[in-house]
């Protein structure tokens, strides 16, 4: 708090602002539950966001796994138009008939010299073209196929509603595509 003194000498008033010590503090800075609140909010707040934008990134490498799934079922479409029936599978991958090995995923989806897709696609995930690819299965009936995929977000509408004739391929895939 402060006051005002008030004094005279000879025919002049002086008046003088006089503080009080003890209004001011003389410790400066926070104390330590303060510190501690105030971090623990920033941490709640960092920890809410990072979960929230790995999810974001888990829904969106899904989306890219199904659109993948997608388009690599719209070039067997246009193999089966080209040959009759869909192509063979070797261990996971698409195999044209009269080849002794698949096609990579990653690599271009030709047979003879029609290219049926530039590039077979790759899990966004996956290192290796072993690691994390998409699984191509042909059951015995040559009219029919089943892709499929490890989606990474379990609650994820589409991978509990999986069509009865599905085959996912082992490896925790849960979500498939079969023949239209």
């Amino acid at each position: 708090m402060s006051f005002l003194r008030k004094f005279r000498i000879s025919n002049f008033e002086f008046r003088i602002w006089q503080f009080n010590k003890q209004s001011f503090s003389t410790n400066k800075g926070f104390t330590l539950i303060e510190l501690l609140v105030v971090m623990s909010i920033i941490a709640i707040l960092i920890a809410s966001a990072t979960y929230s934008w790995q999810n974001a990134q888990q829904k969106g490498r899904d989306g890219k796994r199904k659109s993948d799934l997608k388009a690599v079922q719209q070039a067997l479409e246009l193999y089966l138009q080209k040959n009759g029936s869909y192509p063979n599978q070797y261990f996971g991958q698409i195999m044209c008939s009269g080849d002794s090995a698949g096609k990579d995923w990653g690599k271009a989806f030709t047979c003879g010299s029609i290219t049926y897709m530039q590039q077979l696609p790759k899990d966004p995930l996956s290192k290796s073209q072993t690691d994390g690819y998409y699984y191509f299965v042909t059951p015995p009936n040559p009219k029919t196929y089943s892709l499929s995929a490890k989606l990474e977000n379990s609650n994820d509408p589409d991978s509990q509603n999986q069509p009865s004739d599905c085959i996912p391929g082992g490896d925790g895939r849960n979500y498939c595509v079969t023949n239209p």
